[in-house]
């Protein structure tokens, strides 16, 4: 005569309390009898278990023997090798591992530059030199100087185009916009850390000057400081839109992303290689 119901003992092996609904009186090692039809399905003794352990279905995993995964929700008890009323079944609830990434890789950065050196810089105006009030005779003379820069900028000589500016600067009267664009000028010179030095007294004068950002996001672009370059990319791009830097400033914020998540994932697998040692 066929038996109604089996009776199979069921041990937990695995209780994340992260699926429980509540707290529950079972623990790891708890056994459960499990009273069921032995043409259920183990879809329906995942149902059953969740009932009685206040778990979540969908986090249980039932093996038989212990260690072979019944990963067939529409499988019949019966019809499983081996087992029969009194068997033992293994539960565990737990939410799934999660899967492994692969390796963030960061290629190498073709757009970095060696900065120029030997080369003589310009000198920065003290700031008695930038507050001075000129005369009309010193602000034609500036004027002139600022004249036959850009004429020299515009033949291609950045050279003299620096030089000439860098006089009209040491006269006084200096403004933001002055040493924004000899710290352009700069950059295309490939003088880096001059061309911050003067965008960021250019911004000492006007904090809201978007080319004196824009010129230092560049300088620090090439030099590799993509974090800085983000954030005054995009304070730039704030105050005033320019489609040149566009490309640039999209390319440093995925670059800066996925050096952190590199950063990131090292630093995971640096402290599971640990724990996994211990």
């Amino acid at each position: 005569m066929a038996v109604a119901q089996w009776s199979l003992p069921v041990k937990t092996v695995v209780l994340d309390q992260a699926t429980i609904h509540s707290k529950s009186k079972w623990e790891v090692g708890s056994c459960v009898n499990l009273s069921i039809e032995p043409h259920a399905t183990v879809g329906m003794v995942k149902d059953r278990l969740a009932l009685v352990l206040n778990a979540q279905a969908k986090f249980q995993e039932v093996s038989f023997p212990e260690g072979v995964v019944l990963d067939d929700d529409k499988q019949v008890l019966q019809e499983i090798d081996g087992l029969t009323n009194g068997s033992m079944l293994f539960v565990k609830s737990q939410f799934p591992p999660e899967a492994e990434l692969p390796p963030v890789v960061v290629s190498d950065d073709e757009g970095l530059c060696q900065e120029e050196e030997g080369a003589e810089l310009p000198d920065m105006p003290s700031a008695d030199v930038v507050s001075k009030e000129l005369s009309d005779e010193e602000m034609d003379k500036q004027a002139a100087l600022k004249g036959e820069s850009q004429d020299a900028l515009e033949d291609g000589d950045l050279a003299k185009a620096v030089q000439k500016l860098s006089e009209a600067i040491m006269i006084g009267g200096v403004s933001a916009m002055m040493l924004a664009k000899r710290a352009d000028m700069l950059v295309k010179q490939k003088h880096f850390r001059a061309a911050i030095a003067d965008a960021t007294r250019a911004l000492s004068l006007n904090a809201d000057s978007a080319k004196a950002y824009r010129v230092r996001g560049k300088a620090k672009r090439f030099l590799g400081e993509y974090a800085d370059c983000a954030s005054d990319l995009a304070q730039a791009q704030k105050i005033d839109y320019d489609d040149s830097v566009a490309d640039m400033h999209k390319y440093v914020e995925k670059r800066l992303q996925k050096m952190q998540a590199k950063t990131k994932q090292d630093a995971e697998r640096g402290a599971k290689s640990t724990a996994e040692a211990a």
